[in-house]
């Protein structure tokens, strides 16, 4: 639930997504919604293995790529046992781009839940020599005409302040100082609940605010995103899902190359 409310359910509408934000609205069951994925966290030290130090707050890093995939509904309890990975490090000349993954199993039954998959851009670390790109990188090219669908969700003035509170401390979404040394004008909205705000548009606008509908999305981060905005998410259906696009206060792309895919296409 405050995962939910971090990434602005109920900011636009309060009734509309009580399914999301409360436990106990007569006949409205709560449900999970499918980002939450990405903030489910097991011991990760990629910054450690580089040789980058213990702390990643450290480092100037921002978020590139995020993917996520589910194979059923994320429970509202229970335990689960999480595999990290390190897939790849990149050579962008200015920095690096990091890969890493991670597996999410339910403990109690090993049933498997979900993957993540997350690109991160880190200033300063490029000219090693690697290569320069992951494999399979999703197409930049995106439909033609207008889109099928669009959804505008705010981003509330104060949501870093909430989503912080999910275990997230970056402080270039609260220090203005940090901020501009990070690259950003002031205090960015954070990479993964930028993400949560997106999911929850294609949840509303192609699954009926059923998550159970969700089953893959993907894409990549091209420009901040700043507390005040309004996100708009431009859908195009394909047949098994549909390609989207984000734009910040319809003038700035901020998330590209979106693909989406429901449940029984990845079943």
């Amino acid at each position: 639930m405050l995962y939910a409310v971090g990434v602005g359910a109920g900011l636009d509408d309060p009734v509309r997504d009580l399914h999301f934000t409360t436990e106990n609205t007569p006949g409205v069951p709560l449900q999970v919604l499918p980002t939450f994925l990405t903030q489910m966290e097991g011991p990760s030290n990629w910054s450690s293995v580089l040789g980058w130090g213990d702390d990643q707050y450290a480092i100037a890093a921002v978020h590139g790529e995020q993917s996520v995939t589910l194979a059923r509904p994320i429970p509202t309890r229970g335990a689960v046992s999480i595999v990290n990975t390190l897939d790849g490090i990149y050579d962008k000349g200015s920095g690096a781009l990091v890969v890493t993954g991670k597996r999410v199993m339910l403990e109690d039954t090993g049933e498997y839940l979900g993957s993540a998959g997350t690109i991160i851009f880190v200033h300063g670390k490029g000219g090693f020599g690697g290569p320069r790109n992951p494999e399979g990188e999703p197409s930049a090219e995106m439909p033609g005409g207008p889109p099928d669908v669009i959804v505008s969700l705010p981003i509330g003035l104060n949501q870093s302040l909430i989503y912080r509170l999910l275990g997230d401390r970056n402080p270039h979404t609260t220090q203005p100082e940090r901020a501009r040394a990070d690259g950003f004008e002031r205090p960015a909205y954070f990479g993964r609940g930028t993400y949560g705000v997106i999911g929850r548009a294609l949840v509303r606008g192609l699954c009926g605010d059923d998550p159970a509908r969700f089953g893959h999305m993907q894409g990549r981060f091209s420009k901040p995103v700043y507390p005040g905005d309004r996100l708009d998410t431009l859908i195009w259906r394909t047949p098994d899902g549909a390609r989207f696009q984000v734009r910040a206060n319809g003038e700035r792309v901020v998330f590209d190359r979106g693909v989406f895919r429901f449940a029984d296409a990845d079943r």
